[in-house]
C-alpha cells in the first residue's frame, strides 16, 4: 500500500489512466479556494487541470451544460443510467435524473429509516446506494422510485457507518468508515465478505485498469 497524497477533498473521479480530483486549498490572504487536479497513474504525475477538464471527466458530453444546470456540480456522485441518462446524488438524499443536456427528469429524496442514501453505484437500471446513519444498503428502482430491498440494518453489524459502494467482479465493495473495513456482498448469493481491513477510517474505493485506490482519513492510497 502506498500513499499518493493528502488533500482537503471534495471529490475524487476514476478517468481512464488515473482520477481525477476536487480539494479545497488555501489562499495566502486566509480564504479557501476549490482546485482541480488530474492524477495520470502511468507516469506517476500530477497535474493541475481547469475546471471544464474536471467536468467533463465527471458529467461527460455536455458535461458543461449538465454542470450548469445543476448548480453544485462537486459535491454530487453521478452514474450512467443510459446511453442518455445519468443519475446525480447528494449526501442529503436527493436523487435527480438528469438528460443528455442537463434537464431533470426526475428529483426524489431517496431514505431508509428517515437517514438519507448516498454515493450510488449503477447496475442497469437499478442503483445501489448506502446509507451511512443506518449501517445499510439498499437497491433502489429507479423506474418504480421505491427501495426494492436492503441489506442491515442500524441493530446489526455487517456494515459501521458505510460511505461508499462499487461494483466489480459481480460484486459490491462497501467502505465502513467505523469499522476501517472493505467489505463485498456477492451478487450470486448476498453473502457478506472482508475484503481489506485498515487501521484508521476508509471512505472510497476505485480502481483503474488492475490498480486499487482507497481514501482513508489520512489520505488517498493505492492498494
Amino acid at each position: 500500500m502506498q500513499k499518493l497524497f493528502n488533500a482537503d477533498l471534495l471529490d475524487i473521479i476514476p478517468v481512464e489512466r488515473g482520477f481525477v480530483y476536487a480539494c479545497k486549498e488555501a489562499h495566502p490572504d486566509g480564504g479557501e479556494a476549490v482546485a482541480f487536479y488530474i492524477y495520470n497513474q502511468e507516469i506517476d504525475i500530477f497535474e493541475k487541470i481547469p475546471v471544464p477538464t474536471y467536468i467533463n471527466a465527471k458529467f461527460g458530453e455536455n458535461g458543461i451544460d449538465i454542470a450548469k444546470a445543476l448548480g453544485d456540480f462537486v459535491t454530487c456522485d453521478v452514474v450512467n443510467l443510459t446511453s442518455s441518462t445519468k443519475a446525480v446524488s447528494y449526501s442529503d438524499g436527493t436523487l435527480k435524473i438528469i438528460g443528455s443536456i442537463g434537464e431533470t427528469i426526475s428529483e426524489n429524496k431517496v431514505e431508509y429509516l428517515e437517514n438519507p442514501a448516498c454515493s450510488p453505484a449503477s447496475n442497469g437500471q437499478d442503483l445501489w446506494f448506502v446509507v451511512p446513519d443506518s449501517n445499510a444498503i439498499i437497491n433502489y428502482s429507479v423506474k418504480h422510485n421505491r427501495i426494492e430491498f436492503r441489506i442491515g440494518s442500524p441493530k446489526e453489524k455487517a456494515f459501521c457507518h458505510p460511505t461508499d459502494v462499487a461494483v466489480y467482479d459481480n460484486k459490491l465493495f462497501i467502505c465502513n468508515a467505523y469499522s476501517y473495513k472493505i467489505r463485498t456482498i456477492s451478487l450470486d448469493n448476498y453473502t457478506v465478505a472482508d475484503y481489506c481491513i485498515f487501521n484508521e477510517p476508509v471512505t472510497k474505493y476505485f480502481r483503474v485498469k488492475d490498480i486499487e485506490y482507497a481514501v482513508m482519513q489520512s489520505g488517498v492510497y493505492s492498494l
